[in-house]
């Protein structure tokens, strides 16, 4: 009976991430392209493609500046990420169910995670092998004529550092090794 108890909490387990993890990728993505999307319409660029399966946004004209082109490029990790942390500070570690558990580590570790792409980008840009399509290749490419790309490095490593912090001292990490445990005993 126990060994049965044992393999459904795991089904359970496994059923809950493989679901959290499809729901909260099409969520990065929509939330990846709306930080797009916001920064183009505040430069008034008219919109002609929004699509979160494709995971693209496009439009035409609008008057960018210095600023709001690194804001566009930056803005599609930086909303996710705002998000995640603002579901981080409603949290409540406390709560029993594994479904929000689950979710909630990968609420908040998906954003987390697609910050390193801003720390290893940079040092393959100053090799010459960015991918030349990458919002971080393309934020360098302007932030390099007045800074070292090396900093957006270490500005990522530093709010990945904060992230991580308030993740783990919210409980979010804790309450995900919980839910594996329970999941494997015999």
């Amino acid at each position: 009976m126990k060994e049965s108890q044992g393999m459904n909490k795991k089904t359970k387990l496994l059923l809950y991430t493989v679901v959290s993890i499809i729901l909260l990728l099409i969520l990065y993505i929509l939330f990846h392209e709306l930080g797009h999307l916001i920064v183009m319409l505040s430069v008034g660029e008219v919109i002609d493609d929004f699509s979160i399966l494709g995971a693209h946004v496009s439009g035409h004209g609008g008057e960018y500046t210095f600023a709001s082109t690194l804001w566009l490029h930056a803005n599609g990790a930086v909303l996710p990420l705002i998000i995640s942390m603002v579901y981080l500070l409603f949290y409540k570690k406390d709560r029993q169910n594994t479904f929000y558990r689950i979710f909630s580590f990968f609420a908040v570790f998906v954003p987390i995670f697609s910050l390193f792409a801003w720390v290893f980008v940079p040092i393959v840009y100053i090799k010459g092998t960015a991918p030349p399509s990458d919002d971080v290749t393309k934020f360098l490419t302007s932030f390099s004529q007045i800074a070292n790309p090396l900093f957006v490095s270490i500005a990522a490593l530093v709010i990945i550092a904060l992230c991580s912090i308030f993740f783990i001292k919210k409980g979010v990490f804790r309450n995900y090794i919980c839910e594996l445990k329970e999941a494997n005993k015999k």
